[in-house]
């Protein structure tokens, strides 16, 4: 992947469904509009401080599998491997269970009354249709899923232009019209564990920007490719997504946007009349382009731990046809079904959040680690020391306040964490010890590391066992 597919690859990441679901969210835990809209600035800028300082990482230690990679570079197996178990079994598969049930949710309901939610049944089965299907274009060929993100980026962009132009045009008309703008700090958050849980659910907006690192190795010279996406996408995503959120307020009150189940539906019956239908058909078309992008990456985060030893061998193998980690994409894909049970789509981003910013927290730590214990080490790219300092200071306020505001979803969190520390002491061996995996793992940093690569290794290894089989047999 080249620059351009880069930047649509994580626009199309990052624009999921986060702006058509976490506006309620946001408003809810802000209190106030004028907070809710100061929350998704800085949680604007918030991630693009992360995105930075993962942008030093990717270019030092260009190996996907993002966090898991730079984890256990810094601290070790035993963090790697806490890393990629809350990953596969909190991060990556419920991300895609929120898409999922967004893109369900959306399809649905132009079919039911204003306000009304869609019955669970029909909205699970479509949510798993979308997330199975995905998963077999992922498996089917890497560039029909590339094709397919640039594809639907067209539509994303249409729908949120229209919800912009719509917006600022009714706001210049008559401001006066809005009550969001009236007293905009009215009943706003006072206490730091409401306001931590709004950004929690500001973040997730922004999430996906750490997607790309989980591919570097598939993505073409990274030392100069990161620091341009990762600026670029981000930058003009706060943008849009500030605008949009006024859009929002400039047609709907605060009472609106908490009682709407779909705020994009109703803010489209609102003002767009007899084209209101498309709103709900784009925005899932949208939902479905950030799907498809976690679809791809996120199975190469199972791929490089199964190759480290991990995980089991089998989850290392790649298609010789399609040169795609097939087993890897059919793992995830079962995890998110078992998680479609789950009911509240906001205790799920409350979850995600909680354990991604713990993530997160300690990957920055592990930066500032691996500058004082190696500082030879090569970096293309050094971002300014204040960028990963505040931002860890950041997450560290992100991951202590919501103890108290949101103590089940962070005791879920740590008894996951727990269970997966557990594992790891009694069942699986030290990568450095471990052979099962070790013709798939790239000792080094350097472009035999490539997917593409190691398909033609696999290949000629299944060769040699085909050619040796009748002399056994003799």
């Amino acid at each position: 992947m080249g620059i351009v597919d880069c930047i649509v690859f994580t626009v199309g990441i990052v624009s999921g469904s986060g702006i058509f679901i976490s506006t309620r969210g946001v408003l809810e835990y802000s209190g106030s509009v004028g907070v809710s809209l100061l929350v998704w600035a800085f949680s604007g800028l918030l991630s693009l401080m992360g995105a930075l300082t993962y942008t030093e990482l990717a270019t030092m230690i260009p190996e996907s599998g993002g966090a898991y990679s730079y984890l256990r570079a810094a601290f070790g197996d035993t963090a790697a491997f806490l890393c990629m178990w809350t990953s596969i079994t909190i991060e990556d598969p419920t991300t895609r269970v929120i898409e999922a049930l967004t893109f369900a949710n959306y399809v649905l309901q132009p079919f039911f009354p204003s306000h009304s939610q869609p019955p669970e049944v029909p909205l699970r089965l479509l949510a798993a249709l979308v997330i199975v299907f995905l998963a077999w274009l992922n498996i089917y060929s890497v560039k029909a899923s590339l094709f397919l993100q640039k594809a639907i980026l067209a539509p994303k962009v249409l729908i949120l232009v229209a919800i912009i132009s719509v917006g600022l045009y009714r706001l210049a008309l008559d401001p006066t019209t809005s009550t969001s703008f009236v007293s905009p700090f009215v009943g706003s958050s006072k206490t730091a564990p409401l306001l931590a849980t709004a950004f929690y659910q500001g973040l997730y907006t922004y999430d996906g920007w750490d997607n790309l690192n989980m591919v570097v190795e598939e993505t073409k010279n990274p030392e100069r490719c990161f620091p341009i996406v990762m600026t670029v996408s981000l930058t003009v995503i706060t943008l849009v997504y500030l605008v949009t959120n006024v859009a929002y307020y400039a047609v709907l009150s605060p009472s609106d946007v908490l009682l709407s189940p779909a705020v994009a539906v109703t803010f489209g019956d609102r003002v767009l009349g007899v084209v209101a239908f498309s709103v709900p058909v784009l925005v899932a078309i949208s939902t479905a382009g950030a799907l498809n992008g976690q679809t791809f990456c996120q199975s190469r985060v199972v791929f490089t731990a199964a190759r480290h030893g991990h995980l089991p061998s089998c989850l290392a193998l790649i298609s010789i046809i399609n040169c795609t980690p097939v087993p890897a994409i059919v793992f995830m894909t079962c995890f998110s079904l078992i998680l479609l049970v789950t009911t509240d789509i906001y205790d799920l981003i409350n979850y995600v959040s909680f354990s991604q910013n713990l993530s997160r927290l300690l990957v920055t730590l592990g930066l500032l680690i691996l500058r004082y214990r190696r500082p030879g080490w090569r970096r293309p790219f050094k971002v300014w020391l204040v960028v990963p300092v505040v931002y860890l200071v950041v997450t560290v306020v992100l991951v202590v306040l919501p103890l108290a505001q949101e103590p089940i979803t962070v005791g879920v969190a740590l008894a996951v964490i727990t269970l997966g520390l557990i594992i790891k002491m009694v069942f699986v061996r030290s990568s450095s010890s471990s052979c099962c995996c070790c013709y798939f793992t790239c000792p080094t940093f350097s472009s035999k590391g490539t997917l593409s690569h190691l398909s033609g290794r696999f290949y000629r290894l299944v060769q040699i066992l085909f050619q040796a089989l009748p002399e056994k047999r003799e």
